[in-house]
């Protein structure tokens, strides 16, 4: 099955953008828009158990990296540079790994290829508990995740995660069950024996505490031609807070 997408632009320089967990290809309509300006066809996609597309018991990045294999043979790409945000980032970390011969250039929006020790529990408990039955809007959605959070970004982006079915009630589009089940795969570290020797560009938001110098160290193992981008005031989700800043940036890469 191919991975559910949108593009944007038409040219020969191929663009893919890979969201992070519980996101979706539409958190970067905005950005992808953009960057179509630049002379850039961009394909923003949903990644298995997000979005639109489809949804499977297994969720890991070797599954991932393969989605966007078949993906790109599909369209029958030479190759395309990759921005990859939080989970996209690993994911686009393990695609190039594997497939060096199909990537361009390659971003990774803070996160590195190392495991994390995040406690991803409030964020399920808070999903998990609304009730679909006795919701009418996103009104009702959002006073439910005020309960466990407060910062109105973040709300907004988990609320995405519903949408109404047909009859006008609320469901989810992401395979909740699945990433729960699953947690621990997208935490965990990327293995590999061999390393990409194409440049790769860290950018990393200084708010946020997702790029360590320690995690650094393992990373440059895989990725020895690294660059670390700063993002002054800009957190996990920098190209929502920052975004002049961040698209300012990837021009900068992509066209130079």
């Amino acid at each position: 099955m191919i991975i559910n997408s949108r593009v944007f632009g038409k040219s020969e320089n191929k663009l893919i953008i890979l969201h992070g967990f519980l996101g979706s290809l539409d958190n970067w309509i905005t950005i992808a828009k953009k960057i179509s300006d630049l002379d850039f066809e961009v394909h923003i996609v949903d990644q298995r158990n997000h979005g639109k597309s489809f949804h499977s018991e297994n969720h890991s990045y070797e599954l991932m990296a393969i989605d966007l294999r078949n993906y790109i043979e599909h369209f029958h790409f030479d190759k395309a540079s990759i921005i990859g945000h939080s989970m996209g980032g690993k994911t686009a970390c393990y695609f190039a790994l594997n497939h060096s011969n199909m990537v361009d250039k390659l971003i990774i929006v803070d996160i590195l290829p190392i495991k994390y020790k995040k406690d991803y529990n409030l964020i399920f408990r808070a999903l998990s508990t609304i009730d679909l039955n006795s919701i009418s809007n996103r009104f009702d959605i959002d006073n439910h995740l005020k309960k466990f959070f407060k910062d109105k970004l973040f709300i907004s982006f988990l609320s995405k995660n519903l949408v109404r079915s047909k009859d006008g009630s609320f469901r989810f589009k992401c395979n909740l069950s699945s990433l729960i089940n699953n947690i621990d795969n997208i935490l965990d570290q990327i293995n590999s024996n061999i390393f990409y020797e194409g440049k790769t560009f860290f950018i990393k938001g200084l708010n946020s505490d997702y790029i360590t110098d320690e995690g650094l160290k393992r990373t440059k193992m895989l990725f020895p031609n690294y660059n670390l981008i700063p993002v002054e005031e800009g957190g996990h989700w920098l190209h929502h807070e920052k975004q002049k800043d961040f698209f300012n940036i990837c021009k900068e890469l992509l066209t130079t």
